[in-house]
This record gives structure tokens, C-alpha cells and sequence, in this order.
């Protein structure tokens, strides 16, 4: 996938893009959505670039449209994980990875109320995709955990057949409560 059509796939009126903010992109790969989610957020913003895989990171530029990218080597499941306070997490097609994703979640909310999620629209898994979560499911997911905001942004073909989401979710009543 181009970094353009990362781009138009995480783009939402829904995320303020005109302050310098901070977010995780967890389970990164080789930073696609890393380097689209800098473009569209201001100069001065950083980027939390998370994944297993240390070749990928590497590939990674360290800044992005005077954006820092931190790159870290962890694994998501990992109990020993820890993140910063962030303004929001992106999760590009790496959710479906994750065996106990309301557990992941949950530990998330603790360091924001607000996530972009790429995957892919399918409840059948495979080797690729061992863990499906279709948008209904993303849904459900987040309501089980107190999110009740989860609005889809986009959708586009994937490469792999099928077709691909975005959405985005959002806890208001920690909003509220500051």
C-alpha cells in the first residue's frame, strides 16, 4: 500500500490535525501508516512506533515532516509493556495478531481514549489473519470495555481480496471527566 492511501484511509474530520500531538503506532511493521500518520499530523508531533520486528523499525525514517518517530522494539502482548500517555493509538492491521484483544484494549485505555484501527473486513481467520476482527466485532469489542464511539471512516479494496476499514474510536467519558 502507498503512504497515500494510508493516509486517505486514517484521514477523519473526528482527530483535531492542526496541534502538535503525540500517538502510538503499535505493531508498526515497516511504517507505512508510521510515516502516513505523520503527514497528517503537525510539526512538532511524535510518533511511538511499536513492533516485534527490528528490521522493519529500522526501515523507518526518524522524523517525518518535522514529526519525531521513537521507534521501540516490544511485543504488544507482552505483560512487560509500557507506553506513554498518548493522544491516540493506531492499530493498522495488527489487532488481528492479538489473541486477547479486549484484554490489550482495556490495558490501552489506561494511556488514552482515542484509537484509529485498520483491518480487514472478514470473520474468518487464516494464517494471515489469525484473529479477524470485522467492524462489527471492532464494535462489540469496544462497547465490552466502555468505548461507546466507534465510527467507521473508510473502506478499500485489499490487495489480498476482500476489503479493508478504518474506523475510529473514541472513550468520551473520559473526556468529560477532564
Amino acid at each position: 500500500m502507498k503512504t497515500s492511501d494510508a493516509a486517505a484511509l486514517i484521514r477523519t474530520p473526528l482527530i483535531e490535525w492542526t496541534r502538535p500531538q503525540t500517538w502510538c503506532d503499535l505493531g508498526c511493521g515497516d511504517g507505512t501508516f508510521t510515516v502516513a500518520l505523520a503527514q497528517l499530523l503537525q510539526s512538532g508531533s511524535a510518533i511511538h512506533a511499536v513492533d516485534i520486528d527490528l528490521r522493519g523499525l529500522e526501515s523507518i525514517p526518524d522524523q517525518q515532516n518535522g514529526v519525531q518517530v521513537r521507534k521501540v522494539l516490544a511485543d504488544l502482548q507482552s505483560p512487560g509493556l509500557r507506553l506513554p500517555l498518548v493522544d491516540g493509538i493506531l492499530m493498522a492491521n495488527s489487532l488481528h495478531f492479538i489473541r486477547d484483544q479486549r484484554q490489550l484494549l482495556r490495558k490501552l485505555l489506561s494511556i488514552t481514549n482515542r484509537f484509529l484501527i485498520v483491518e480487514y473486513e472478514r470473520s474468518r481467520s487464516s494464517r494471515w489473519v489469525p484473529y479477524p476482527i470485522d467492524f462489527k466485532k471492532l464494535g462489540e469489542l469496544f462497547s465490552e470495555i466502555g468505548v461507546e464511539r466507534v465510527e467507521r471512516i473508510a473502506t478499500r479494496p485489499s490487495r489480498f481480496g476482500g476489503a479493508m476499514y478504518s474506523a475510529f474510536a473514541e472513550n468520551r467519558a473520559a473526556l468529560l471527566m477532564c
